[in-house]
């Protein structure tokens, strides 16, 4: 079926991506400053003030990485019915090619940019940075050669495994 095939491929390259896990929905946490940092699957709202903790900026990247991958699985579904993919039996390399450039790249893509509008820990800003360019760069040699994904290439790979030594536990995990 499509949708077990597709969502265990795409899971692994989300979770390989620095944007993974399951279940989703938003966050609160507290911030080393005690202000108070809201989540809503990418849409984030930064209190004035000190830069989080470590600890509570990984939760709240965790939380949009959490609530994407949630998303990814809809997203793959709606999209195979409206173009037509029997969800009943395995897509073709051009189906999956297709799905990888409109659906999955997209998603992993958004949670990037998510990640991106939070405000790192103090002294972590280079770190954070390093991984989202790592993953905006791999969506985009994703997006060029499409081909390469269907054939197991990860071009996120760089950017797990910066997530991981960062201390991600959804963002990044699995890879």
């Amino acid at each position: 079926m499509i949708k077990r095939a597709l969502v265990a491929l795409l899971a692994c390259m989300a979770v390989a991506a620095a944007v993974a896990g399951c279940g989703g929905g938003g966050d609160s946490t507290t911030g080393a400053g005690g202000d108070t940092t809201s989540t809503a699957g990418g849409e984030s709202s930064e209190a004035s003030g000190p830069a989080p903790t470590k600890a509570a900026f990984i939760k709240e990247a965790d939380a949009i990485c959490q609530k994407a991958d949630g998303e990814l699985t809809e997203e793959v579904v709606a999209y195979a019915k409206a173009h037509n993919i029997d969800t009943g039996k395995e897509p073709t390399e051009p189906q999956l090619e297709e799905i990888y450039k409109e659906v999955v790249l997209p998603n992993i893509g958004k949670q990037g940019e998510a990640i991106a509008s939070l405000t790192p820990p103090e002294g972590d800003e280079e770190v954070v940075d390093s991984i989202v360019e790592a993953l905006e760069s791999g969506v985009e040699e994703g997006q060029a050669n499409p081909s390469e994904l269907v054939e197991g290439k990860n071009p996120v790979a760089d950017a797990s495994a910066k997530a991981k030594a960062y201390g991600f536990k959804a963002c990044g995990s699995g890879g």
